[in-house]
């Protein structure tokens, strides 16, 4: 059994009470070509086939492929754009503010480069005279290498954020003050970016001091209230947790060339009307709401998701289950000793959060809950809580797929950063 199967399990318990996901009701995915078959040519978008640096060299603008290793083996790939067009060509040099963007839950560094360039935050960022960092977390479309296994290995999928948090951040942050010589960055966190970061900062204060200011879009701690797809991963957890011990873990929802094919065919300037495009854009975040350019969302589509581990989205399942913000149960003591040396799984506090903090949330959004987010305010102490702006009209994807999110979030973090210097 492979992790289709996880996938299925999840998207048929979403399919009771979700007409998006009524047309998953098969074993395997390739039954849906027959829905892609009788449309017509949507897009021919080069894009569509392009990576996160070809994309961005198309638009002109330099960038960097950099590799770094986590403590327990895993390759991660960063994407660099140090400068925006109209720099000098030595500009490398310069020491600019470094930003750096962490994506979300199935996304990659492409979230950030995914609109045009007066819409996409890496661009945007680069123009504005940052050095520009684009982080992908273990698993994903760029960072799924490691220095011993295989992803064919299911040892290799044997991860969740957690581990993200506790050797991921480390491995790309410290990289990149490496590389550019400076001592601490901006760091821009979207959904799981987010969760991470809180957690990396509630428990590690050395790590803290390398983190100027953390700008948390659609922060997410919590996920007692969320809704759609990830819902329906907690009102199935125990059925998920129980093929996971018996067969194993192994990839979720990665980038294929069967989502290249409905972006193409499917997803053309009626992707609001279109159910393969709702399936992959709404089941998560949220409703339509009407803010994505609809010439980009074929490219959207080939890009996301990016992929995980199963593992993580079960773990994502136990907290929608428990309402606690907490480590993943690994099922046994001895892999929870083996973890986090202890039986117990931990319990995280963000209270002990002290790096100052910009809040962007959305009303909209389904899986950084208006609900679940008022938690993190009033468990952040006020002295750090900069900004806590409420957007009216954001789903949970709007932060960087969104047209609105350039002037409602990204020209707003680039002047504080500014007036910082």
């Amino acid at each position: 059994m492979s992790a289709h199967v996880v996938a299925l399990l999840v998207l048929v318990a979403v399919a009771g009470s979700d007409g998006i996901l009524n047309l998953l009701n098969l074993p395997i995915l390739n039954p849906l070509l027959d829905l892609l078959l009788p449309l017509q040519l949507s897009s021919n978008d080069p894009e569509i086939f392009m990576s996160t640096p070809e994309i961005i060299e198309r638009w002109g603008y330099p960038v960097q492929t950099v590799q770094t290793n986590t403590t327990d083996g895993y390759i991660l790939t960063m994407h660099r754009i140090p400068y925006g067009k109209a720099s000098p060509t030595n500009a490398t040099n310069a020491m600019r503010p470094v930003v750096f963007f962490q994506h979300g839950l199935l996304c990659s560094s492409s979230d950030w480069i995914i609109n045009l360039p007066n819409q996409s935050a890496g661009f945007m960022f680069a123009d504005a005279g940052f050095d520009v960092w684009l982080g992908n977390m273990r698993g994903n479309t760029y960072s799924k290498a490691h220095t011993t296994l295989n992803t064919s290995s299911h040892q290799f999928w044997e991860f969740t954020w957690d581990d993200m948090m506790r050797h991921d951040l480390d491995a790309m942050i410290d990289k990149v003050l490496a590389m550019t010589g400076q001592s601490a960055l901006y760091y821009v966190g979207h959904s799981q970016g987010t969760l991470t970061m809180f957690t990396k900062l509630s428990i590690d204060q050395l790590f803290a001091n390398k983190i100027k200011k953390f700008f948390a879009l659609a922060p997410v701690v919590k996920l007692k209230n969320i809704k759609g797809l990830l819902r329906a991963v907690g009102d199935i957890n125990p059925l998920l947790s129980l093929y996971y011990n018996n067969f194993g873990q192994d990839e979720f929802l990665p980038s294929s060339a069967f989502l290249d094919l409905a972006a193409q065919y499917g997803c053309g300037l009626e992707a609001n009307l279109n159910p393969i495009c709702k399936l992959v854009m709404f089941s998560i975040g949220g409703p339509d709401t009407r803010q994505f350019n609809s010439s980009r969302v074929p490219v959207i589509i080939s890009q996301t998701p990016a992929g995980t581990s199963s593992t993580n989205f079960i773990h994502l399942g136990q907290m929608v289950t428990s309402g606690k913000h907490e480590g993943y149960n690994w099922g046994s003591d001895a892999k929870n000793i083996q973890h986090y040396n202890s039986t117990l799984i931990p319990i995280y506090n963000i209270s002990t959060v002290n790096v100052p903090t910009y809040l962007f949330t959305g009303d909209k959004d389904w899986l950084a809950n208006p609900t679940d987010v008022q938690y993190i305010r009033s468990n952040l102490s006020s002295e750090i809580v900069m900004l806590d702006q409420r957007l009216l009209g954001y789903n949970h994807y709007d932060f960087t797929w969104g047209l609105k999110a350039a002037d409602d979030i990204y020209k707003p973090i680039i002047k504080i950063i500014d007036d910082d210097q």
